[in-house]
Parts: C-alpha cells; structure tokens; sequence
C-alpha cells in the first residue's frame, strides 16, 4: 500500500530547495567579494612591491603625514618594513634653517592696538586656500588639549574653550602605537609662558614655532632652555621654517601635495596663518600645496618668517565659529593635542 505522506513529502522538500534566483545572487556575491579581495591585493602589491618607488614613498610620506603611520603595515599588506617608515617619519624631517640665538633681531610688537582680523580666500590651481591676516600678534595663543595624555580636540571645540574667535591647527602628536589621537603634544609645547608638555631633554634642540611675550615669532631648531632665555611666550613643535629673512628656504621646494597648516608674521608684526584644501576634498582641482606653494603665499602676503604646521587629515581652519576648510579625516574634523587660536582683543577664557 502507498504511503499517502510521500508526495507531500516531496513537496515539502522541493520547497526547502534554494529558487535559481537566490542561487544566482549568492554567486554573484562570491564573484564581487574575490574580485574585490584580488584587486585590492594587486593593487597593494603593484604600489608596495612594484618598481615605482616614486609613488611608494609618496603614499607612504602622504599617510605619514596625516598621523596614521600605524595604518601603513597593514595598509601595505606588511610588505613594508618599520625601518622604511621609520625613515619617512616627519619628525626627522623638519629640520631646517635656523637663526643662532645670537643673530636674533629682537622686535617689540607690544604696542600694536590694532585688532583687524582680514580673512582671504583664494582658488589656486591645485588647492583651496583659507588665509586669516592677524594685526595684533600678542592675540595669538598656543592651545593643549585639555584632554592631555588622554585625547586630543578637534580645533573648533579649542576655539570654544579658550573663548577665541578663531584657530588652526598647530603641533604634530605622537600616540601609542602610533594611534593619532592628540593626546601626546610632539615636541615643546608652551602657553603663556608655562611649559604644559616635552619630549626630549631641556638642552635637546627641536623644531619649534613660538611667539616671545612681545608678539615676535620665531622659528627654527632650538631647546627649551634658549627658548626660555628668549622670553618665549607661545611654542609648539612641529617644522620646517618655509621662509626666513623674508626669503624662501632650499626645503620650501620638497614634498608633495597635501592639505597644509602654516604660520607666518611680516616685519611690521602682522601674522599670517594659512589652511589649505587638499586630496581632492571638494573635486579634480583640490590635490593640495606643496611646501613651496605655501612658501609662495606667504611671501605674497609679505612674510619676514614662516613655518609649516601639521598638515593632512590636521589641517582645519576655524574663524568666527565656522569650519572654513574642508577636513579630510574620514570621521570629519580631526582631534589634536594643540592649536594656535586668536584671542578676543578683550583676552578671554583661560580654562
């Protein structure tokens, strides 16, 4: 006798069974995920391993740049060695021209009163650029995170802690295990005279940006004990000096383009700070400034003495409460252990 279950059964199995439909889609994932994998390891292995050691080390100086050196072994599939990016670290390449103490021209700009702040945008080429011309520079002011050794800020919320109207990016930072969170400011880091954070010695000279208590910036390799000797004010570390004497300096035509941060002053005591777009943030004409790129706008401007800041995924520009800039950090603007902000003329928030 037949059993009445079987053909329902049958039934119930056929509809356990994947339609062609689904079978199909579940192929066509597969296919895109492999080929997705095979592209991504040929290209790794094509810029890391190929012959082009031209755009092997600009990726690697561009990711250096932005503070995630910690992305590059795993980024390049660990084809590339500590020693290699070791040896692309910016803080071995800052370094440039320096003023002995002894040369110095010491100006006094205290008496400046004028508190006009001129904003500039120009469309270069290659970049964006977003210029603020400070009158007065004893408005300027070195800012830490008050997250120290914890994290870092983004720009805009140093701006609203100190009570400023405006700020850029300052100093690099170097994190545990290289994580770029801007809670370990790099270098000398001074504000109002007191010391907050240093790597090295006291007598170790470092690239420094600082302002003396007269509102002069100074610019170059020097320890904190000449900077102590100077009267200094206001100092980050972070380099190369890009113009001195009112001329360009041999580093202003090296590396590539890049978002940008720099800082100048003209003779009459006027200071410059410049942000630029850059990694095509806002389209095909926005791949950065160059060194030299800076160097020339400072000098339209009228610089005696500039220096670059930390650029990248850094770099941010903040005027009147207001991200000028275009930050490239994928998260949006970035966190960082300092910024150089422009104080009220009436001073404002020290907290």
């Amino acid at each position: 006798m037949d059993n009445p279950n079987q053909h329902r059964t049958r039934r119930e199995k056929r509809k356990q069974e994947q339609p062609p439909q689904k079978r199909r889609g579940l192929r066509v994932l597969i296919y895109i995920a492999f080929t997705s994998v095979f592209a991504y390891v040929s290209t790794v292995l094509w810029i890391f391993v190929g012959p082009f050691s031209n755009l092997r080390n600009y990726l690697i100086q561009s990711i250096d740049e932005t503070r995630h050196a910690y992305l590059l072994r795993p980024l390049s599939l660990f084809t590339v060695s500590e020693a290699t990016i070791k040896k692309y670290a910016l803080p071995n390449n800052l370094s440039g021209p320096t003023i002995p103490i002894a040369d110095l021209q010491h100006r006094d700009f205290s008496k400046i009163k004028d508190g006009t702040i001129k904003e500039i945008t120009l469309q270069e080429p290659t970049f964006k650029a977003f210029i603020l011309l400070v009158n007065d520079p004893k408005r300027i002011r070195v800012v830490a995170t008050k997250y120290l050794h914890v994290r870092g800020e983004t720009v805009q919320e140093m701006v609203s802690d100190t009570g400023a109207v405006a700020g850029i990016n300052a100093g690099g930072f170097v994190d545990t295990n290289w994580q770029g969170t801007g809670a370990y400011p790099e270098g000398i880091t001074i504000t109002d005279g007191k010391l907050v954070s240093m790597t090295g010695s006291a007598s170790e000279p470092q690239p420094v940006i600082a302002f003396t208590k007269e509102g002069q910036m100074i610019a170059g390799t020097y320890s904190l004990r000449q900077l102590q000797s100077l009267g200094i004010a206001q100092c980050v570390g972070f380099g190369p000096v890009l113009v001195e004497n009112g001329k360009e300096t041999p580093v202003a035509g090296q590396y590539d383009r890049n978002p940008r941060t720099a800082i100048g002053q003209t003779k009459d005591g006027t200071v410059i700070l410049i942000v630029t777009d850059g990694r095509y943030a806002t389209g095909p004409n926005d791949a950065g400034a160059s060194y030299q790129d800076i160097a020339d706008l400072m000098l339209k401007y009228h610089a005696d003495i500039a220096a670059n800041l930390d650029g990248g995924s850094s770099s941010t520009m903040v005027y009147q409460g207001k991200v000028l800039n275009r930050p490239v950090d994928i998260l949006g603007e970035r966190s960082v252990a300092t910024s150089i902000v422009v104080m009220p003329e009436g001073g404002g928030s020290h907290g």
